[in-house]
């Protein structure tokens, strides 16, 4: 444990999320985009199925709006959220200088952080940064109690919400209410490791495309590995594993890989709603992942993105007996 962890841990009390306007079908929409037949029966094939577009509304509203969901969820009063921290992933997924997306969602909530800012190039692995970054802030707040993660992503043009042969990019936000000492659950081991040759982006680079088509998995296998080396708990004693909301067929043959049951990982959503990029792990502990804290189960979320960037997060639930400060574990 670091020194400066020994007073406190963290916990997520708390995820929202804002899905604009009705699910649409990857059928449907490929037909009327001209999209690639193969591309899109590889996707559908890969266990994907619904999204979300929000061409007309901005990141700043999808966030106010997740915002505003876990404030009428939870009833806190957002006049006692201390930190802010913002995630994304496309780097066109905010207002343009010298506009702040963080400073308008605070203000139309009537939030008044201590400290905000942004988290970039980490793309949708960037909300365990965020998780991470909290914990540090509290160290250096004292008197911080309580901290968003709030994250907004849209596709840039309809050509590239298809993620090579395994999903779909949906449009959407979310926000994780993350606190001091928190009666609901706990952070574990965080491991967050990134590939600097990656970081043009599959997008971009056709060579980066190629070596993350045939290594992402392995990376993703090396980061479970770590964050289950943090905690000391094996991977086998984790109940629930969340994903990235994309390569349903992927997340299986990890599965498999790691010698878990398949049935431990909550892969609705992958069909659901498809990748809302960085938000997809608060989306899937709203829908899941809390719930089976809650219930004294131990969780894993995992993150995977186009640039390199992989990470783990591993959640426990509070023991009622337990007096003892949980310890926390950080990897890079």
């Amino acid at each position: 444990m670091r020194q400066d962890q020994a007073n406190h841990w963290i916990g997520i009390d708390a995820a929202a999320y804002e899905l604009p306007d009705a699910a649409i079908d990857i059928d449907a929409w490929a037909a009327r985009h001209a999209w690639p037949r193969a591309q899109v029966d590889a996707i559908l094939e890969s266990g994907c199925r619904f999204f979300h577009a929000a061409p007309q509304t901005s990141e700043v509203e999808l966030a106010s709006r997740a915002v505003g969901a876990l404030v009428d969820a939870t009833g806190i009063a957002p006049s006692s959220i201390d930190l802010m921290v913002h995630v994304h992933t496309q780097t066109f997924s905010m207002p343009a200088p010298p506009r702040s997306l963080l400073y308008e969602v605070a203000h139309a909530h009537g939030i008044r952080p201590l400290w905000s800012g942004s988290i970039a190039q980490l793309n949708c692995a960037s909300i365990a940064a965020a998780i991470r970054m909290i914990d540090a802030l509290f160290a250096a707040y004292p008197q911080a109690q309580s901290a968003l993660v709030v994250s907004a992503d849209r596709a840039y043009d309809e050509a590239t919400r298809l993620r090579q042969f395994s999903g779909i990019q949906g449009d959407g936000a979310a926000c994780l209410l993350v606190t001091r000492n928190s009666r609901r659950n706990r952070v574990g081991g965080i491991a967050l490791r990134n590939q600097a040759a990656w970081y043009p982006g599959s997008d971009s680079a056709k060579e980066v495309e190629r070596t993350m088509i045939s290594t992402e998995w392995l990376h993703t296998h090396r980061i479970v590995d770590a964050a289950c080396a943090l905690t000391g708990r094996p991977i086998t004693g984790y109940e629930r594993i969340l994903p990235i909301n994309t390569d349903l067929r992927g997340w299986h043959a990890l599965c498999r890989a790691l010698r878990v049951p398949t049935e431990r990982l909550f892969g609705e959503n992958v069909a659901r709603c498809g990748h809302v990029c960085c938000s997809d792990f608060a989306i899937n502990l709203a829908d899941d992942g809390l719930a089976a804290l809650d219930a004294g189960l131990h969780v894993m979320g995992v993150m995977q993105s186009n640039v390199g960037a992989f990470a783990a997060v591993a959640l426990h639930p509070l023991a009622a007996d337990s007096s003892s400060t949980p310890p926390e574990a950080y990897e890079h």
